[in-house]
């Protein structure tokens, strides 16, 4: 049983991730999708490394992370997926940059950096330029709070 969940799971996922080896806001729209920050198959190596060394640091506990980065913030405000907009600011052969702005409580914009890694666009940081400024990869390579 739990192996045809898993496997019905991988099969329901796997068309985002196809859509990803093209086109780098297809990764981000499907990361959006996934509504799920634990979501670590559209992180690139760099990324998904210092999310599971975080994982193993925090021992089940809030890590390094205190909120939902794709949405920045911690709630969401009602509607917001209508308000997300994503569009590629810029993209060469192994790297692209994809901005998504939305509305959640006040107006958002996030930068996700992309490389193509084994052949599909994976998010290798993401950057807030709103009120509040972050890089995701320097929040995960911190020392735990």
């Amino acid at each position: 049983m739990r192996l045809t969940l898993a496997l019905l799971v991988t099969l329901a996922a796997a068309p985002a991730i196809a859509q990803s080896a093209t086109d780098p806001v297809e990764t981000v729209r499907a990361l959006y999708a996934a509504d799920d920050v634990n979501e670590w198959r559209f992180l690139a190596k760099g990324l998904r490394t210092l999310f599971e060394k975080d994982a193993t640091e925090s021992k089940g506990e809030v890590g390094r992370l205190g909120f939902a980065y794709h949405v920045n913030g911690q709630d969401t405000q009602a509607g917001w997926r209508k308000t997300l907009v994503l569009k590629t600011l810029s993209a060469n052969e192994t790297k692209a940059e994809v901005q998504a702005r939305f509305k959640n409580f006040s107006n958002q914009d996030l930068r996700y950096d992309l490389v193509k890694e084994n052949g599909l666009w994976l998010v290798t940081d993401v950057r807030a330029l709103t009120k509040e400024r972050w890089r995701l990869e320097a929040i995960m390579s911190a020392p735990l709070p």
